[in-house]
């Protein structure tokens, strides 16, 4: 048996790269410092909960939502880290104690999605179509993200998934694979 440990996420500003401005700039001061708050509390959260679970690290796998499958994905989390992302500080706090980084996405994908969102968010697209293309991108994330975690995660392994809210993989994992939700299904597997 193989068992996946999903944490829906909220993204901080340092995980979200190039889009974060266009994101802040789309909300209020107001909205902007609860924003804030909430990721600070929500990564406290989510890493007291990791370390309740007395994992064996060494046999640990981590998967990562925006983590593209390259030769690169320490330097990637190094950098992102250092930018002050608790969620990247995360990995590598797990990562010290010994668990396995596994790029989690397609390279292409994510470039795609990255141009879909600065546009949407500069609205020079128009919003309908723009809002249908980025769920059929995320669907096909989705999809890569579960093969990705079908392939790479072997019997009698465990890993943990950090994935967006709105990601849906439930259904397009192997039936084998036991999924511990410990915050509840995500709102993009309702």
């Amino acid at each position: 048996m193989r068992a996946l440990i999903h944490f829906p996420i909220i993204h901080s500003p340092q995980d979200l790269g190039s889009v974060s401005n266009a994101a802040a700039n789309a909300r209020s001061e107001a909205q902007n410092k609860q924003y804030y708050e909430a990721v600070e509390q929500f990564w406290r959260m989510i890493e007291t909960t990791i370390d309740s679970f007395n994992l064996n690290y060494q046999q640990l796998k981590l998967y990562q939502d925006g983590l593209p499958v390259c030769d690169s994905v320490d330097r990637i989390v190094e950098n992102v880290a250092a930018c002050g992302s608790q969620n990247f500080q995360l990995l590598q706090k797990l990562q010290s104690k010994g668990a396995t980084l596994v790029g989690t996405e397609s390279v292409s994908l994510l470039l795609e999605e990255r141009q879909l969102m600065g546009d949407l968010l500069k609205a020079k697209a128009e919003k309908q179509a723009s809002l249908e293309k980025a769920q059929a991108l995320l669907d096909k994330r989705d999809s890569f993200i579960a093969a990705r975690i079908n392939e790479t995660l072997l019997d009698d392994e465990m890993a943990v998934l950090f994935l967006g809210m709105t990601h849906n993989i439930e259904a397009k994992l192997d039936e084998d694979i036991l999924l511990i939700q410990p915050l509840g299904k995500p709102t993009g597997n309702q």
